[in-house]
């Protein structure tokens, strides 16, 4: 049993959902969790650990015991701010679906039926979309509570589902966490006909309000690190300049020292951070030989995407040939209250047009609508002018011309829906399809490039 590999995991994430027993699920900031030797402390609370089983990558069971206590229990941790899992999950679906079907029925004014939540699933819809017939019509709605990339998701659950569903299909959607979607529908006039859309609250089901007045996403004022900060950065990455790379922290006017894209210092005007470890000398040897090349250890198959956004920034020529190569910035803008699955890098042309990158490892169905997401928030402050006042692409004349998209994934893990679901772009999204070779890990390969960039 090996603790040091949990705190390990454990510091690659500010926050943890953790399940008691499948069941209870509660979220932690990683200043509530301590390990130290055989004990792990859950904010006031300190349990034994008895055992550790990796059942993902990223997620990891421990069965714990109090101190003088027999009786263990099961903790899941999971990675981020989770609302509900297991058990639980589905007792909000269950209960969502026939709130859902009460409202449906008065506004469509005749009786519904609800469809088993296993039945979407031979055609890529989760059981996280409750979907529903009355006579010539169906449905199709998203809990308000569920995760934002899952209410984002139900525009792809709804037009695979149309593939095999021959009735008109609405598509309900919660009042309160419409943003995105309306930025979706506004851009893409083929989608928003496709479907009637709706929006649902406490007080029934109605047609979907295009008005959105919350922003969205917001450009960090960007803090140009002092000079002590970028002298001790640099002596921390000449430790093992091989393996350590420099990421800016905007926001903070911080540097970020990674190791394969996990952040073992930070480095700002209120000292140094170290979250794997102050021993950087053992946490860099100890992580660069689990987390390599050919490993099978956990560690190597944790956060991949962030280990390909390095391996990407260390070869930007190779994605993007015109690429000013000063100019790399990651999570530019932040989006207001949400958790991405996907790592974004914003960077700029030397001829001064923007570029988006979009960095995916597994075979994610989101994923392209979550790049429009990003796409369009890039858009809508590069036309407010936002990004030069505060503090990015400094002499650089930004070109008005839409940004570029790429999204870069390896070849056998782009989803069988990404053509279907990029059909629906607006014609102005100037999108390039990178496939990797499967040793990125390895070396940084580009085997299939399709789309705008050339």
């Amino acid at each position: 049993m090996n603790t040091d590999e949990l705190k390990t995991l454990l510091a690659m994430e500010p926050t943890w959902t953790v399940s008691v027993g499948g069941q209870e699920a509660e979220i932690f900031v990683s200043e509530d969790v301590e390990i130290s030797g055989r004990s792990i402390r859950l904010r006031r609370i300190r349990h034994v650990i008895e055992s550790i089983t990796w059942l993902r990558h990223n997620v990891v069971r421990v069965r714990v015991r109090r101190p003088y206590r027999s009786q263990t229990d099961v903790l899941t941790f999971y990675p981020g701010a989770q609302r509900a899992t297991g058990l639980e999950a589905r007792r909000h679906r269950r209960a969502f679906q026939k709130h859902a079907a009460v409202a449906l029925a008065r506004y469509f004014g005749a009786s519904v039926v609800a469809l088993p939540p296993a039945s979407g699933r031979p055609v890529g819809v989760s059981a996280a979309y409750p979907r529903f017939r009355a006579g010539s019509r169906a449905a199709i709605a998203v809990h308000p509570d569920e995760p934002s990339p899952v209410v984002d998701g139900i525009m792809r659950a709804a037009i695979l589902w149309a593939a095999v569903e021959r009735r008109k299909i609405s598509v309900v959607v919660p009042a309160g966490r419409r943003a995105n979607l309306v930025a979706r529908l506004e851009n893409m006039p083929r989608l928003a006909g496709a479907f009637e859309w709706l929006q649902w609250d406490d007080d029934g089901v109605y047609p979907l309000d295009p008005a959105e007045t919350t922003q969205t996403t917001r450009v960090e004022k960007r803090r140009q690190p002092g000079v002590s900060v970028e002298a001790q950065a640099a002596r921390i990455l000449s430790l093992c300049p091989d393996l350590l790379r420099a990421f800016p922290h905007a926001g903070g006017g911080a540097i970020s020292i990674r190791l394969r894209g996990l952040e073992v210092a930070r480095i700002s005007d209120r000292g140094a951070t170290f979250p794997m470890g102050a021993s950087l000398e053992t946490v860099v040897e100890d992580l660069g030989r689990k987390r390599r090349y050919g490993s099978r250890h956990p560690l190597a198959r944790a956060f991949e995407e962030r280990w390909l956004e390095s391996s990407l920034v260390d070869h930007l020529d190779r994605i993007l040939p015109a690429a000013d190569l000063r100019y790399v910035y990651p999570q530019v803008p932040s989006f207001t209250g949400q958790q991405r699955q996907i790592v974004d890098l914003l960077t700029v042309t030397r001829e001064g047009r923007l570029a988006v990158i979009e960095v995916k490892v597994g075979a994610d169905p989101d994923l392209p609508f979550q790049a429009l997401d990003y796409w369009l928030a890039v858009e809508r402050h590069r036309k407010a002018g936002d990004f030069q006042p505060a503090g990015y692409f400094e002499g650089i004349e930004i070109l008005d011309r839409p940004a570029l998209l790429i999204v870069a994934a390896p070849l056998l893990s782009f989803h069988k829906t990404f053509d279907r679901l990029v059909s629906f772009f607006p014609a102005e999204v100037p999108l390039t399809q990178l496939g990797l070779s499967d040793l990125w890990k390895k070396e940084i390969r580009v085997l299939r490039r399709k789309g705008a960039v050339e």
